[in-house]
């Protein structure tokens, strides 16, 4: 029994020890949270300018969090420099995100991609972000200490609201060269010096080529396949002013199909169905729940999300981004040698796409 608790005690010592030791290693080190990568103009120091922010541990330190800089040619060059700068020993481990400018990600962001990729301390959870103006702009205007908590926070809440395309690195980089569809990315900006989602970006390859707002985003997603949860704020044109409804969905399914004749591709139709309540409606007393005021209120949205369907096209084809995989379900359809036969790079543009909408009212809301 006395060399039990020897053994207790001693044990008890190292644990101890070994904490404190632990301790001290992590007050040591500059965990990056993220990364911005702006383009550097008129630089012998490279091409990037990217910046980092990471948490302060130490007792002596009054700031919680810094931020630092550096010109660079690569991510592991800028990550040398970032070290070079502070005392303490900079880890990648904890990046969540990698925000791009506009500027900077319209010339392409492969080399960044591949650099993380094949980075064994970065996690699979790293999202890729475009930021309207400068990047490093971002982290100024974060009212909080935790940076990089912050922006993941935000993107997963969007995320998970159906608003914007949920997309961790090793999905985008999978979208990238995959030759079926193009990626997608969370956008960014500034607004009244706060940090707000914008919509999704938009890609051809690695490059970004151009911009969805946060209702057209919506739309993309309800075009690319099932949606759990969301809404749509839906406006009428009328002779004075605009018809407004509030058109929440628990239910959605997208169903894409391919019609051609031998390998000639004909059209490529898109049906999205989706069950939902109405749960405002500025033109109409929403004081019943009769079948005609149901099959009107439908046929509105109905026509309303088709006519914004084609506009989305329309938008997709001028950047050549096959952001909803038409190329894929183009390809799924044919044998191997026919799609070789027909891939060409402006397929996409070439091909005829019908989109259609069926919306089903279970009730108005609370009315019901």
């Amino acid at each position: 029994m006395r060399n039990l608790k020897r053994l207790v005690i001693v044990f008890s010592l190292v644990f101890l020890l070994v904490g404190c030791n632990d301790q001290k290693i992590i007050e040591t080190l500059g965990l990056m949270s993220v990364m911005c990568f702006d383009k550097a103009t008129d630089s012998v120091e490279g091409n990037m300018l990217v910046t980092s922010t990471f948490p302060s541990i130490t007792e002596e330190s009054n700031r919680k969090e810094t931020t630092i800089d550096t010109i660079a040619f690569s991510k592991k060059d800028a990550e040398r420099k970032l070290a070079a700068k502070t005392e303490q020993e900079i880890v990648n481990g904890q990046i969540r995100s990698l925000i791009f400018s506009e500027d900077f990600a319209a010339d392409g962001i492969n080399q960044i991609i591949h650099s993380v990729e094949r980075d064994q301390e970065i996690g699979s959870q790293v999202k890729v972000v475009i930021s309207e103006g400068e990047a490093s702009a971002i982290l100024e205007a974060i009212p909080t200490e935790s940076t990089g908590n912050y922006v993941d926070k935000m993107l997963r809440k969007e995320s998970d609201q159906f608003n914007i395309p949920y997309l961790d690195i090793h999905y985008f980089s999978r979208d990238m060269h995959d030759d079926g569809i193009e990626p997608v990315a969370p956008l960014v900006g500034i607004e009244d010096g706060e940090v707000v989602v914008k919509g999704a970006a938009l890609f051809r390859d690695d490059r970004y080529v151009g911009k969805l707002t946060i209702q057209e985003s919506k739309l993309l997603l309800l075009m690319r396949g099932k949606v759990k949860k969301s809404d749509l704020v839906i406006k009428i044109p009328q002779e004075t002013g605009y018809r407004t409804l509030y058109f929440t969905y628990n239910h959605s399914k997208a169903e894409t199909k391919v019609k051609k004749k031998g390998t000639e591709i004909e059209q490529v139709d898109i049906h999205v169905s989706m069950v939902g309540s109405l749960l405002e409606d500025t033109g109409t007393k929403m004081n019943g729940n009769s079948s005609t005021d149901n099959n009107e209120v439908q046929k509105l949205i109905d026509g309303y999300l088709s006519n914004e369907a084609v506009r989305l096209i329309e938008i997709l084809k001028e950047k050549k981004a096959d952001s909803l995989g038409i190329k894929g379900y183009v390809r799924n359809s044919l044998t191997y040698q026919e799609w070789k036969k027909i891939k060409e790079e402006d397929l996409f543009q070439k091909i005829p796409i019908n989109v259609t909408f069926s919306v089903i009212l279970q009730n108005k809301g609370m009315l019901e």
